[in-house]
C-alpha cells in the first residue's frame, strides 16, 4: 500500500459523522456518552480517532467479531500515518521508532514471529501454576489493608497486586516498580495525553526497560525478560533491539492496567449488586464464571486499536474501502441482545458467555489467562477476608467516566456504627 495516511471515509460520505470522537476530551470522559456507546449495539457509523482522523465505528457483536477475525483488516496503519499519529499525541520523536515496533501494530509473519516468543510463557497452563504465588501476594496486601480505617482498593490492592505479579513474572526489580506504576498511570491516558507528563513518562519507562535488559544481559535470571534477551542475543533477526524494548514495555503496561481495571470494576460492580455478591461469597466455585461475566459486563478494556482495510470489506451495511480505518467497541458488543440473553443484567451464573472482552483472532490478548486468574484470586480473597466490605462514598462520586478509568475506590472493611 502506498498511501501515506489513512483515507478519509468515502462510503456514505454524505452522512454526518456521529458524536463518536476520541479526539474530544469532553466526549471520552462523559459518563452519558459512555452509556450510549458501551451500553449496546448500533449500526456501523462514522467517527473520529484520537488524532482527529476519520474512522468507522463498529459496536454490534457480529460486526465486531468479523472485524477482529478478518484477515484483510490490518493493525498496521498505512504509510507513515502511525508515526504522525503518535507525534500528534505527545510521544517523543526520539522513541517513536520503538513504539512503532510493538505487537499492537504488527501483522502477519512479523506479528507471529514476536508473539510466539511470549505465547508459551503466558500459556493458560503456566498461568494456572502461578495461582499460589498470586494468592500469597493478595493475602499480603490484604494484611496491610486491615489496619487502615478507609483503604483505597485501587491504590492499596488492585494496582499493587497487578504490578507486583507482572513485574515478578517479567523480572522487573522491586526498586523500579513504584516509579513504573506512576509512569504507567500517565501512559494509560495515551488517547489524549498531557504532553508535559507523557513525554517524560515514556522516556523514563524506555530508559528503565533498557537498564533492566542490560542487567539481564550481564546476569540472566529465571524470568521472561531474560528469556527474551537470550533470544535476541542468539538471533537478532527474531527480535530486534527496538522490538525487545517495546515488547517488554507493552507486556508490563498491558499486563497490569487491564488487571487493575478488572479488579476495581469487579469490586465496584459487585457492591452495586448485593444479591450477585452474596452468591459469589456463598459459592467459591463460581469464581471463574463470575470473573468472565464481570469482564463482559464491566468491560475493563472498552475498545481495541483501529484496523485498516487492504481491500474492500463489508462490515454491517458499510463497505470499508482500502486505506480506511475501523474501530470496534468491545463493551458494546458484549451488551448485544442478539448474542446475550438479558445483556444489561449482571449474571454470575451465565452459561452462554462468548464475550469479546479480550478481543479475538490473531491479536487476542496475550495476558487474558493471567488477567482472569488474578481477577479470581483478588476478588475471592478480598470478600473472604472482608465479607462486610462497603463503599465509603457515594458510588456516583467514584464511578468510571467512559474511557477515564476509576481513579479511587475508598471502602470500609467493616460496617460503620449504626449500619450493622
Amino acid at each position: 500500500m502506498t498511501d501515506t495516511c489513512p483515507r478519509a471515509l468515502t462510503t456514505l460520505a454524505d452522512e454526518p459523522a456521529s458524536e463518536f470522537d476520541l479526539s474530544d476530551p469532553a466526549f471520552i470522559t462523559d459518563p452519558a456518552a459512555g452509556e450510549r456507546w458501551t451500553g449496546g449495539p448500533r449500526p456501523v457509523c462514522r467517527g473520529r480517532f484520537a488524532d482527529g482522523t476519520d474512522i468507522w465505528v463498529a459496536t454490534a457483536y457480529e460486526d465486531v467479531r468479523k472485524v477482529l477475525g478478518e484477515p484483510t483488516l490490518r493493525s498496521r496503519p498505512p504509510g507513515d500515518s502511525h508515526r504522525a499519529s503518535m507525534l500528534s499525541r505527545g510521544i517523543p520523536e526520539d522513541i517513536v521508532d520503538m513504539f512503532d515496533s510493538t505487537l499492537l501494530t504488527m501483522d502477519g509473519a512479523d506479528h507471529m514471529r514476536v508473539r510466539r516468543l511470549v505465547t508459551r510463557a503466558l500459556s493458560a497452563r503456566r498461568m494456572q501454576a502461578l495461582t499460589p504465588a498470586i494468592t500469597r501476594v493478595a493475602h499480603r496486601l490484604l494484611d496491610d489493608l486491615a489496619g487502615k480505617p478507609e483503604p483505597d482498593l485501587i491504590a492499596d490492592y488492585a494496582h499493587p497486586l497487578a504490578i507486583i505479579v507482572i513485574c515478578e513474572m517479567l523480572g522487573v526489580d522491586e526498586h523500579y516498580r513504584e516509579q513504573w506504576r506512576e509512569w504507567s498511570e500517565t501512559l494509560a491516558q495515551a488517547l489524549r495525553p498531557n504532553p508535559e507528563q507523557f513525554a517524560p513518562a515514556v522516556r523514563g519507562m524506555a530508559r528503565m526497560t533498557k537498564e533492566i535488559i542490560e542487567a539481564r544481559q550481564a546476569e540472566p535470571r529465571d524470568d521472561l525478560i531474560s528469556e527474551l534477551v537470550q533470544v535476541h542475543e542468539e538471533d537478532s533477526d527474531r527480535l530486534t533491539d527496538d522490538e525487545l524494548v517495546a515488547l517488554a514495555m507493552v507486556l508490563v503496561q498491558a499486563g497490569h492496567e487491564t488487571v487493575r481495571n478488572l479488579i476495581a470494576l469487579g469490586v465496584f460492580t459487585l457492591l452495586q449488586h448485593p444479591e450477585q455478591l452474596q452468591q459469589f461469597k456463598d459459592d467459591p466455585s463460581l469464581a471463574a464464571k463470575a470473573v468472565a461475566e464481570l469482564v463482559r459486563h464491566t468491560a475493563p478494556v472498552k475498545h481495541t486499536f483501529r484496523r485498516f482495510a487492504t481491500e474492500p470489506v463489508e462490515i454491517g451495511a458499510v463497505t470499508v474501502q482500502p486505506g480506511e480505518a475501523i474501530q470496534v467497541v468491545l463493551a458494546a458488543a458484549n451488551r448485544d441482545p442478539e448474542e446475550f440473553e438479558q445483556p444489561q443484567e449482571l449474571d454470575l451464573t451465565r452459561e452462554h458467555n462468548p464475550h469479546l472482552g479480550f478481543g479475538r483472532g490473531a491479536h487476542y490478548c496475550l495476558g487474558a489467562s493471567l488477567a482472569l486468574i488474578e481477577g479470581e484470586v483478588a476478588l475471592t480473597a478480598l470478600f473472604e477476608r472482608f465479607p462486610d466490605l462497603q463503599l465509603a462514598v457515594d458510588p456516583a462520586e467514584i464511578a468510571p467516566r467512559y474511557l477515564l478509568a476509576m481513579q479511587r475506590l475508598p471502602v470500609h472493611l467493616t460496617p460503620r456504627k449504626g449500619e450493622e
